[in-house]
C-alpha cells in the first residue's frame, strides 16, 4: 500500500468518476484503474462498485476513506520531521497569496520568517484565489494563502487546507452614503437595491454573491467589475457605489477616511482565510517555517 495508491482512491472517492479522478491527478484513467484494482487487490475487498459510467463507493470503500487519509497525514508527517533536519539556512519557497492577504498578513508574516531564514528565497505570486488553487494542485506553488469559500473548506483528497481565521461579509460603504453614520447591521435585501462595484470571476468573494443572488431569484449585474482589492475600495470611497468584502478587510486607515463596514447579519456565508499545500507533498524546512511565521502572525494580530 503506497501513497500514490491512496490518493488515487481518494480522488475516485471524492469525484465518483474514475475519468474524473485520473483528471484531478495527471494521470491516464487506465492507470489510476489499475492502481485501485491492485489496491482492492491487496485489501481484499472491493472498494468501488463499477458502473457503465460512473462509481459508486461500497460499504468498505466508504469505511476505508477515513483510513487513507490518516495514513497520508502519518506520511506527510514523518516526510516533514525528515525534512526538518535539512539545512534550514537556505531555499527557494514560492508562494502564492491573495491581494487583500498580500496587504494585511503577509507583510508580518514574511518579516518574523526571514528573521529566522535570512538566506532562503521567497517567490510570491499574487493573483486570484482560482488561479492559485489550481497552481497549487498542480505542484507549481508549494503554499498558498486564500480566502475560501465554505465549499471549499470542505476534506479534500490531495490537499490540506488549514484555517487560519473566520470572517463575516459585509457591506462595504462611503462616508456619503445614507448607512455610513449609523454603521449597524444590514440585511441581505440590501444588497439588491446597491449600486455595487464588485470583484470579478477570479475571486471567491464573487462566486459567494453569485450564488446569494440565485438564492434569491435576483440578476447579480454590478456596475463595475475590477481584479483589484485596493483599487475597488478608492472607488467605493470616492461614494456613488458600494461593494460586498469580508469585514476584516476595512483596514483603519479606510475607517479614518470614513468608509464603514456594515456586517450583513441575516446573511449565513462566512468566509475562510486559509493556508493550503499539497498533502502529498514533502514540505521544505523552508515551508514549514513560513507557514508557522504565518500562523504565529494571525495569532498576535487576531488574538483570542
Amino acid at each position: 500500500m503506497d501513497a500514490q495508491k491512496l490518493t488515487y482512491f481518494l480522488a475516485a472517492a471524492h469525484t465518483q468518476n474514475f475519468r474524473k479522478a485520473a483528471e484531478l491527478c495527471y494521470v491516464a484513467q487506465p492507470v489510476l484503474s489499475r492502481q485501485i484494482a491492485a489496491l482492492e487487490q491487496e485489501l481484499g475487498v472491493e472498494l468501488f462498485t463499477r458502473q457503465s459510467r460512473r462509481v459508486s463507493l461500497t460499504p468498505a470503500g466508504t469505511a476505508f476513506i477515513a483510513h487513507a487519509r490518516d495514513i497520508l497525514e502519518r506520511m506527510q508527517a514523518a516526510r516533514q520531521s525528515m525534512a526538518s533536519r535539512r539545512d534550514q539556512a537556505g531555499g527557494v519557497l514560492n508562494v502564492g497569496c491573495i491581494e487583500p492577504l498580500s496587504d494585511t498578513l503577509l507583510p508580518p508574516a514574511f518579516a518574523l520568517f526571514q528573521q529566522r531564514f535570512p538566506a532562503a528565497r521567497v517567490n510570491v505570486t499574487v493573483s486570484g484565489t482560482e488561479e492559485l488553487f489550481g497552481l497549487v494542485e498542480e505542484g507549481r506553488l508549494e503554499l498558498g494563502l486564500f480566502g475560501l469559500a465554505p465549499e471549499r473548506m470542505r476534506p479534500q483528497p490531495f490537499l490540506v487546507v488549514h484555517e487560519l481565521y473566520r470572517d463575516r461579509l459585509a457591506l462595504l460603504v462611503a462616508a456619503d452614503h445614507p448607512l455610513a453614520r449609523a454603521e449597524r447591521p444590514v440585511g441581505v435585501a440590501q444588497l439588491f437595491v446597491e449600486r455595487l462595484a464588485l470583484l470579478n470571476q477570479r475571486f471567491a468573494m464573487r462566486r459567494i454573491l453569485e450564488r446569494i443572488f440565485a438564492q434569491h431569484s435576483r440578476e447579480l449585474n454590478p456596475v463595475l467589475n475590477i481584479d483589484n482589492v485596493a483599487t475597488l475600495k478608492l472607488i467605493v470611497q470616492h461614494g456613488g457605489v458600494s461593494t460586498v468584502l469580508p469585514q476584516s478587510l476595512l483596514s483603519p486607515a479606510d475607517r479614518q477616511c470614513g468608509m464603514a463596514a456594515l456586517p450583513i447579519h441575516d446573511l449565513p456565508d462566512i468566509f475562510t482565510f486559509a493556508l493550503v499545500y499539497r498533502r502529498e507533498a514533502t514540505l521544505s524546512a523552508v515551508a514549514e517555517g513560513f507557514i508557522t511565521a504565518v500562523t504565529e502572525s494571525v495569532a498576535a494580530a487576531r488574538p483570542a
